[in-house]
């Protein structure tokens, strides 16, 4: 009982434990004596109940059946490509019968088609691919952070065209298919992997809602590395997010080189969080003026 466990992040089900030899009777001891604790209707942990993420995955996983996956942010969380989102953990499924083992826990997605190219095993769970991934994430995403996930695959080498490529070919009509179609459009040979912080596609979404121009992200000027600059103009946006500015070093060299930029003929503008995410509007309006105003960015 506890290899398999220990296989499935501290989590059995009552099918295995028969499996292995326990009768009903034995899994019924072991309950009653804390040796397994109920997770939901046939799932278990074995001896705490104290489980890790993978492990909380892992049970909502094995509850939903025996094709059943991770899946949606939970699955996009799993690869890395993004947060998870939610209480709910997100697991997808081809059977069109059967039960939530737990609702309160589980959001199930039912399909009509779950192929066996777009689920694996990643870390011992069921997952979708990064692939099939993408495209549940598609429909939820906004097109910046969409973007971000997928550049995010590129840099972990999990970014496979040909394999988007298929999953929407068989899926087009999903929801996220058309959103994940255009983003590829847009990205597709343009730098997928370019760095990007969660602030700095904030600012590009921000662009996209209020119809600015679109501004060249992480571009070298006069010797730096800036977060934002217009073509063809002397504004230069950074966004100054709490993690990567805090440090008094950071602060001083952050205004270094603002000076200096300003030698070179830039003018840099430093734009807070609260302005990206909670003042888009003002923010909008203000990014408005200052390229309404702005001049050639050729130094003076």
């Amino acid at each position: 009982m506890s290899v398999v466990a220990t296989e499935q992040h501290g989590v059995v089900i009552r099918r295995q434990l028969r499996e292995i030899g326990l009768s009903d009777k034995n899994i019924d001891y072991r309950i009653a004596a804390g040796r397994l604790i109920r997770i939901s209707s046939g799932v278990f942990a074995v001896g705490h109940c104290s489980l890790t993420r993978e492990g909380r995955w892992m049970a909502a996983v094995l509850g939903c059946g025996e094709r059943a996956v991770l899946s949606h942010h939970d699955a996009s969380a799993h690869w890395g490509l993004t947060a998870t989102r939610g209480s709910l953990v997100h697991v997808t499924t081809p059977q069109r019968s059967g039960r939530v083992s737990d609702p309160r826990r589980v959001r199930l997605h039912r399909v009509g088609t779950l192929t066996a190219d777009e689920t694996t095993l990643h870390h011992a769970l069921p997952v979708t691919t990064p692939a099939r991934t993408l495209l549940d994430i598609a429909s939820i995403l906004r097109p910046r952070a969409l973007e971000d996930a997928i550049a995010q695959a590129d840099r972990l080498g999990l970014f496979d065209l040909v394999a988007v490529s298929r999953v929407l070919g068989a899926h087009p009509r999903q929801h996220g298919a058309p959103r994940l179609r255009r983003v590829l459009e847009v990205i597709t040979g343009a730098g997928a992997a370019e760095t990007r912080s969660p602030l700095e596609v904030a600012l590009l979404q921000l662009c996209d809602d209020y119809d600015l121009p679109t501004p060249v992200t992480n571009v070298a000027l006069a010797g730096f590395i800036v977060d934002f600059h217009w073509a063809e103009t002397d504004l230069v946006v950074e966004t100054d997010g709490y993690a990567y500015h805090s440090m008094p070093s950071a602060f001083e060299a952050d205004r270094e080189r603002d000076q200096l930029l300003a030698l070179a003929g830039y003018r840099v503008v430093r734009l807070t969080y609260n302005q990206v995410t909670r003042r888009r509007s003002q923010t909008a309006r203000r990014l408005r003026e200052l390229l309404a105003t702005s001049r050639s960015n050729e130094p003076q």
